[in-house]
C-alpha cells in the first residue's frame, strides 16, 4: 500500500470520525471495539425498517449533505456557536448597499436568515422589513470541492437561493418582488446547460454516429413519455394567476420533492412563503385524492393527511392548498419542447425506429436525396465502427483492421457507384445483406407486443434471446465465447476483445445477464487479498453483519474480520460459541472508494471489462452525459466482503433485491480457511451447485482443480418481478404474519430463494432464473431492475460499479416511480439516480452530435461543389 493511499484512508477515517462525533451520540456498545480479541460477542438486530429510521432521524438532525433535504417542518435557526458566520461579509454588505441605493430587483443571494438582521449603513442602522423565511435555511457541512471555482460555490442551502426577486423600498425596507420569468431572466450561459446548439461541446464526450443512433433507439421513446408528462402539468395546474416562475439550476444542489424524494426535473409546484417543493406526480395524487403512502407515526407531526409539510409561514402552521401553490420549471426557457420537436425529427433523418406512438414520430423524409446521403453516412460510420474504433485493441488487430478499412472502402466505392445496398462490415447473409442493425432493430419483434404498462409509461421488454455457437459465431466472428442456462446466458472468455461488444449488445438488450471470465488478467490481485486489507485497514472500526441470522455485530476492529478469512480459529463466535458466518457492512462507506482506496481504485478502473458501458466516462455509460454541475450519482464502486456459506444452502450471503442502475461485478479473490479439512467445505460446495440448477458445462467447469468456484448467483428476468412478489407476499399470509403497507418484499431484502421456493415460483408461475456460478475473475453484469441473489460458496471479496445504460432506460425510468412509493424510511426510497436529467441530457448531446454530423458534411459537399 502507497504512502498516499495510507495518508488518504487517515485523513478520511479521522474526517468520518468527526463527522460521526457530530451526528452521533455515544453508543453503550461502542465499547466492545476496544477488545484486542474476543472469542464472543453480543449481536444486535436491527430490521432494515429500524435502520433505516434511525438514519434518517440522523441524517436531520445532523442536516445532512446539501444534494438531500432533510424533512424538518420547523425553522432551523443558529446556534449561539455559529452566530459569528451569520452576519454579513464586508462584501455582502457593499452589494447590498448598492442594492439599497438603486432600489433595483435582484435575485436572492443570501440565506433567509441573514436577511432577517439589521444590516449597518455608515452610522445608522437600517431595520430590514422581514421576508418570508423558506423552511429549510441552514449551513451547509460539507466543504466545497478544491476544484470548483469560489464563484460557482455557496457554503448555504436556502430555498430561495438565487430564485426569489427582492428589492429595497427608498426607505430601505426589503420586500419580495415575485419570482424569475423562464423565458425572460435566463441567461445565454444558463440556456446552454438545457439546449443543443452548435458552440455548446457535449458533456458526453466522444460519441460516433452509431453510438448516439443506438443511444436514440433504446432511450428516445423514454424522452418522448417523459415530454408528454411534462405538458400535463400545465393542465393540473390551478392557481388562478397562471404564473410560471423559474428555479435556476444551482451547481451542487440536486431538488427533490418534500414529499416523496424524486428528484425534481423541471416542473413542479412551489409554495412561495415557505419553500415548500412537489413534484408532478405527488400534485396530480393529491388531485385526485390518492394518498403516497400511509401516514408513518414518527412522521405525523408536521404533515396533513396526504403526508404533505405544513407551511411555515410566521402567521401559523397550515396546510398546503393546491391552489395556492407556484408553477414552477427548472429548465430554462422552451428548451424542453425544443429537444422534443428536435428528438422526433433527428430520429427520422437518421432511420432509427420509433415506437413511441406520438404524431411526430409518424413523419417521413420527403427529400430522396437527403435520405440517400444520411445513408451513405452511416455506412460510412459502421466503416469505422467495425474496423478502426476498439479502445483495446492490440498494435497487431489495429494494423489488421487498417487493411480490413481499405478493403471495405473500396467495397463501398463500388457498391455506390452500382446504386448496391452494401452494409461495411456485417456478415452477408440471405437475412443481413443490406441491412443496418439500428434500423433493422426490431424486425425480429414485429408481431410480438414487447411493450408492456408500468407505473411511468411503456416498459420495453423484448423476448428473451437463447442462442446457438453456430449461429453467434457468425455475427461475432472470432471473439471466444460459450453459451451456458440452455443458451440464454453469454460468458465470454477473452475479457478484453475489441469485439465482444457485438454479442454482447444481442443479448444485453433482451434484459438477460452476461458473464466475463479472465478479468483477473488486467488487475494487480495482491492488492486484493484479506492479507492485503488486514495489513492496511486492520485497526480500523466497522459493522460486520452475521449473515445465518441477519444480525449486526457493531464497530469491530476490521481485523477480526480479515483474520477469519483465512482461520476459523479467529472468527468471532456468537453467543452459543458457534463461529459466525460474517460480511463486512458498507465499507467503503458511500462513495469515498477512490479516496480511501485511491491505488486499488485505479487498478480497477484499468481493468474494467466493457469500458465503453462500465467506465464513468464511457460512451455507452449515459450517466457520462450528466453535466458537471448536477450532483453526480453514486454509482460505485462498491465491495462485498463475505465468509463462504456453502454449508448453510439456505442462508444467502445477499438477499433477494434489485438495483436501479446495472452493475458489473467482479471476483477479485476466492479462498477456503487454511486451518480446518477443507474436503466437507469443496463437498458441500459441489451440492450447492447441483441444487441450484446449473447446466452441465458450468458444473464440469467446477469440478476442474484449476477453477474454485466463489458464488452462486440467481438472476431473474426484470418483467418476472411482479411475480416474484406475489409469490413472495403469498409465502407470507401462508406463514401467518401480515404485509406491511408501503413496504416490498423484494426491495425489503428479507428473502433468500432457497430450492424450495425456486422449484415452487418455477411450478405455479413459470418464473426460471438464470444459476451463475462466479469463479475467480469472473465478471457478472446484472441488468436494472432484475431480481437477483447470492450465496458466497467460499470465502469472497467481489467489487461492483454502477452503470447506466440505454437498454435498460425504461426499467431505470419505472423503478424510480416504484421507490418513490416505499416508506420513508427505506433505504432505497430516496431516488439519486435523477434518472430524467440522465435521460434528457442524453438525447441532448445526441440530437447535437448527429446534427452537428449533418452540417458539417453538408459544408464539406457545398465546397467541393463550389471548387468544381
Amino acid at each position: 500500500m502507497s504512502q498516499n493511499e495510507l495518508a488518504a484512508a487517515a485523513a478520511v477515517a479521522a474526517q468520518t470520525a468527526a463527522t460521526a462525533s457530530r451526528k452521533r451520540t455515544a453508543s453503550p456498545l461502542s465499547c466492545l471495539s476496544m477488545r484486542s480479541d474476543p472469542k464472543s460477542i453480543i449481536e444486535i438486530h436491527i430490521s432494515n425498517e429500524n435502520k433505516t429510521k434511525k438514519l434518517c432521524l440522523e441524517t436531520q438532525s445532523g442536516n445532512g449533505t446539501p444534494e438531500a433535504k432533510p424533512k424538518q417542518d420547523q425553522e432551523l435557526k443558529p446556534s449561539s456557536s455559529s452566530q459569528a458566520e451569520t452576519l454579513l461579509t464586508d462584501e455582502e454588505e457593499l452589494r447590498h448597499k448598492q442594492y439599497r441605493e438603486s432600489c433595483s430587483i435582484f435575485l436572492q443571494d443570501l440565506p433567509c436568515f441573514k436577511l432577517q438582521q439589521q444590516q449597518p449603513t455608515g452610522d445608522t442602522a437600517v431595520a430590514v422589513a422581514e421576508v418570508p423565511k423558506c423552511r429549510e435555511c441552514r449551513k451547509r457541512h460539507d466543504a466545497p470541492s478544491p476544484s470548483e471555482s469560489d464563484a460557482t460555490n455557496n457554503d448555504v442551502y436556502c430555498r430561495f437561493y438565487e430564485f426569489r426577486r427582492l428589492q429595497y423600498s427608498g426607505k430601505g425596507e426589503l420586500s419580495v418582488a415575485g419570482f424569475p420569468n423562464p423565458y425572460i431572466e435566463p441567461t445565454k450561459e444558463d440556456c446552454s446547460i438545457w439546449q443543443p446548439d452548435g458552440t455548446t461541446a457535449p458533456t458526453s464526450g466522444f460519441m460516433d454516429i452509431q453510438v448516439c443512433r443506438y443511444i436514440l433507439l433504446h432511450a428516445g421513446d423514454q424522452f418522448c413519455y417523459l415530454w408528454r408528462q411534462e405538458a400535463e402539468a400545465l393542465k393540473l395546474h390551478e392557481n388562478s394567476e397562471g404564473t410560471i416562475a423559474w428555479k435556476k439550476a444551482v451547481k451542487g444542489i440536486r431538488e427533490i420533492c418534500d414529499v416523496c424524494d424524486t428528484t425534481l426535473f423541471n416542473y413542479h409546484w412551489t409554495c412561495c412563503k415557505c419553500g415548500f417543493g412537489v413534484c408532478l406526480d405527488c400534485f396530480k395524487d393529491r388531485k385526485e385524492g390518492q394518498r403516497l403512502r400511509r401516514v408513518e407515526t414518527s412522521l405525523q407531526k408536521g404533515c396533513d393527511e396526504y403526508h404533505w409539510g405544513l407551511c411555515t409561514d410566521p402567521s401559523g402552521p397550515q396546510q398546503h392548498a393546491i391552489t395556492e401553490l407556484m408553477l414552477t420549471q427548472i429548465i430554462a426557457g422552451d428548451a424542453l419542447n425544443v429537444l422534443g420537436r428536435l428528438l422526433h425529427e433527428v430520429r427520422t433523418l437518421w432511420q432509427v425506429p420509433q415506437v413511441c406512438g406520438c404524431l411526430l414520430s409518424k413523419q417521413e423524409v420527403k427529400d430522396p436525396q437527403l435520405n440517400d446521403f444520411i445513408q451513405d453516412m452511416i455506412k460510412e460510420s459502421q466503416l469505422k465502427q467495425h474496423t478502426s474504433f476498439s479502445s483495446l485493441a492490440t498494435e497487431q488487430k489495429l494494423h489488421q483492421q487498417q487493411r480490413l478499412e481499405q478493403l471495405h472502402s473500396k467495397k463501398l466505392e463500388f457498391a455506390r457507384e452500382r446504386g448496391i445496398d452494401y452494409v461495411p462490415g456485417r456478415v452477408w447473409t440471405k437475412e443481413t445483406l443490406g441491412k443496418d442493425p439500428i434500423t433493422s432493430a426490431f424486425d425480429n419483434f414485429k408481431h410480438i407486443n414487447f411493450l408492456r404498462k408500468g407505473l411511468a409509461g411503456l416498459r420495453r421488454f423484448l423476448p428473451p434471446r437463447a442462442m446457438t455457437l453456430a449461429h453467434s459465431t457468425q455475427l461475432a466472428p472470432g471473439v471466444p465465447h460459450e453459451w451456458l442456462c440452455d443458451g440464454k446466458l453469454l460468458r465470454l472468455t477473452d475479457a478484453m476483445h475489441p469485439d465482444n461488444r457485438v454479442l454482447y449488445q444481442e443479448v444485453w438488450k433482451c434484459g438477460q445477464p452476461v458473464m466475463i471470465s479472465e478479468v483477473a488478467r488486467s488487475l494487480n490481485l495482491d492488492l486484493w487479498r484479506p492479507e492485503a486489507f488486514c495489513r492496511d485497514f486492520g485497526d480500523k472500526p466497522n459493522d460486520l453483519i452475521n449473515c445465518l441470522n441477519g444480525n449486526l455485530v457493531p464497530n469491530q476492529p476490521m481485523r477480526h474480520f480479515w483474520e477469519g478469512f483465512q482461520c476459523m480459529s479467529k472468527r468471532l463466535l456468537d453467543s452459543n460459541g458457534k463461529p459466525m458466518l460474517l460480511k463486512l457492512k458498507d465499507w467503503p462507506p458511500g462513495d469515498d472508494f477512490a479516496e480511501i482506496l485511491p491505488t486499488r481504485f485505479a487498478d480497477l478502473m484499468q481493468g474494467l471489462p466493457m469500458p465503453e458501458y462500465t467506465l464513468r466516462t464511457g460512451n455507452l455509460n449515459i450517466a457520462s452525459c450528466l453535466p458537471k454541475m448536477f450532483v453526480p450519482p453514486d454509482l460505485g464502486p462498491k465491495m462485498y466482503n463475505a465468509y463462504g456459506s456453502a454449508l448453510h444452502p439456505d442462508k444467502g450471503t445477499t438477499n433477494l433485491h434489485l438495483d436501479i442502475s446495472d452493475a458489473v461485478n467482479i471476483m477479485v479473490y476466492v479462498g477456503i480457511p487454511q486451518d480446518e479439512d477443507s474436503k466437507p467445505q469443496l463437498a458441500a460446495t459441489q451440492r450447492a451447485i447441483a441444487m441450484g440448477g446449473c447446466d452441465y458445462i458450468t458444473r464440469a467447469r467446477c469440478q476442474s482443480s484449476e477453477v474454485l468456484p466463489g458464488a452462486l448467483w440467481h438472476i431473474f428476468p426484470a418483467r418476472d418481478a411482479d411475480k416474484i412478489r406475489d409469490l413472495l407476499n403469498r409465502v407470507t399470509l401462508e406463514n401467518g404474519f401480515r404485509l406491511e403497507p408501503d413496504h416490498d418484499p423484494i426491495h425489503d431484502q428479507n428473502w433468500y430463494l432457497d430450492d424450495k421456493l425456486r422449484a415452487r415460483l418455477f411450478k405455479e408461475y413459470g418464473v426460471e432464473g438464470h444459476p451463475i456460478v462466479q469463479c475467480l475473475g469472473d465478471a457478472v453484469f446484472i441488468p436494472a431492475g432484475a431480481p437477483h441473489q447470492v450465496q458466497n460458496l467460499h470465502n469472497c471479496i467481489k467489487v461492483a460499479e454502477d452503470f447506466v445504460s440505454p437498454e435498460n432506460i425504461t426499467h431505470c425510468y419505472h423503478l424510480t416511480h416504484e421507490f418513490r412509493r416505499l416508506s420513508h424510511s427505506h433505504t432505497n426510497h430516496e431516488d439519486k439516480l435523477q434518472i430524467k436529467n440522465i435521460i434528457y441530457h442524453a438525447i441532448k448531446d445526441c440530437c447535437h452530435i448527429l446534427t452537428r454530423a449533418l452540417d458539417e458534411r453538408i459544408e464539406v459537399e457545398m465546397s467541393k461543389l463550389q471548387g468544381d
